[in-house]
């Protein structure tokens, strides 16, 4: 069972995802597998596609007893290269609301079992994982259209009727549905303290924010509303980018903010694999970019330095205000935004003490409209892949 077959033939499925998984050069994705799952778990779930089936019909299907394939599809759950079809989010640590007999599915690659092995393992999944994304895997994920995730505006950063129009934008109003608040260490500054021996000195407990049932204790890992909501303020004030999961859960009838990495730009593995790639986007950007009044501007470079993807730097050098007939050194100018670089993060706006920055929204010729389901996103994602 522990041929390169079934590697050859798990990673092909999982390439069939809409997330991706490119076929590379040197084969290193291969290695990734081999690292991270025994060859009876890869050959069972070489098996599985996209498209859910209950563990009755995949064991029928391959001749298999039912009780030896349930457990081996429930073990992978939790490392995620095993979905469960459900409305709710899959996380670590979290497991979806299930209605009705259990349907199981093939996970992707990124965001899935990428995150929860690079918890579990050491330095040779981080070092295989850069040289996957160099080799072409970053451009097969990142690259597409939707991105895998998408830019949320941080808090305040926003009017209130642009939120109104984009429901899953409204990070209170998801703090509001829950009492509890899963909140996961980010594997991505893991990945470089992994990877280098240290990383930034930003937080390490950062990411998920996913609202939990009213009933769960409070622990490390799970907080209450206010302190998770003074945890993401923290966050926000400090620079993170809100790179979030899209809405498709709790059985919404429509998208809505369920939970974000909060990312910067020293750590993030999207942001860093969107430049070891090579690609133009990385995060699908929100439909809002900053726009800088040069009057209020100072000049103070705040936001030059807040923005995590460098689309802000300073305008041309300007007189100071005095005689022309003396020597004089020429003042900065006020910022100038890059818009084809510009995300519609909003953390400039939110550190501008001046208040010279605000978001506005793109033209109707370049609005990304949110799925409204998950199925949607995987048919858009899939359209996308097929024509590069």
């Amino acid at each position: 069972m522990a041929s390169d077959g079934i590697y050859e033939r798990l990673a092909n499925a999982l390439d069939a995802l809409p997330h991706g998984f490119a076929r590379t050069p040197s084969g290193v994705e291969l290695r990734l597998i081999k690292l991270a799952f025994t060859p009876e778990e890869v050959w069972l779930a070489g098996q599985l596609t996209r498209f859910p089936e209950t563990a009755a019909e995949i064991a029928k299907r391959l001749g298999r007893d039912e009780a030896e394939v349930t457990a081996t599809l429930e073990s992978l759950i939790p490392r995620r290269l095993v979905r469960l079809d459900s409305p709710g989010m899959s996380a670590p640590g979290l497991a979806p609301p299930v209605e009705g007999e259990k349907r199981y599915r093939l996970g992707p690659f990124l965001v899935g079992w990428y995150e929860s092995n690079m918890r579990l393992l050491d330095k040779e999944f981080a070092e295989l994982f850069e040289q996957f994304v160099i080799e072409g895997g970053g451009e097969r994920i990142f690259a597409p259209r939707p991105g895998v995730l998408g830019v949320v505006p941080v808090r305040g950063s926003l009017k209130a009727e642009y939120i109104e129009r984009e429901p899953h934008l409204d990070i209170d109003a998801h703090f509001a549905r829950h009492d509890r608040f899963l909140v996961l260490p980010c594997v991505c500054k893991r990945e470089m303290e992994v990877l280098h021996g240290e990383s930034c000195r930003k937080p390490m407990k950062r990411c998920g924010f996913i609202g939990l049932p009213p009933q769960t204790p409070l622990g490390e890992t799970v907080l209450d509303r206010e302190e998770a909501s003074k945890l993401l303020s923290r966050l926000e004030k400090t620079g993170h980018v809100h790179l979030a999961f899209y809405g498709f859960t709790m059985s919404a009838e429509s998208p809505q903010f369920v939970g974000t990495c909060n990312c910067c730009s020293c750590c993030c593995g999207v942001f860093h694999g969107q430049k070891l790639a090579g690609v133009a986007e990385g995060a699908q950007k929100s439909n809002y970019r900053a726009v800088i009044d040069p009057e209020p501007c100072t000049a103070c470079g705040a936001c030059i330095l807040r923005c995590p993807v460098d689309a802000i730097s300073e305008g041309p050098k300007r007189l100071p205000v005095g005689p022309l007939c003396v020597a004089v050194e020429l003042e900065p100018g006020a910022s100038v935004v890059d818009r084809d670089k510009c995300i519609g993060c909003g953390v400039c706006v939110i550190g501008c003490v001046p208040n010279a920055i605000v978001m506005e929204p793109v033209s109707d010729e370049e609005w990304f409209h949110v799925p409204s389901s998950m199925a949607e996103w995987e048919e858009m994602r899939l359209r996308n892949l097929a024509s590069r």
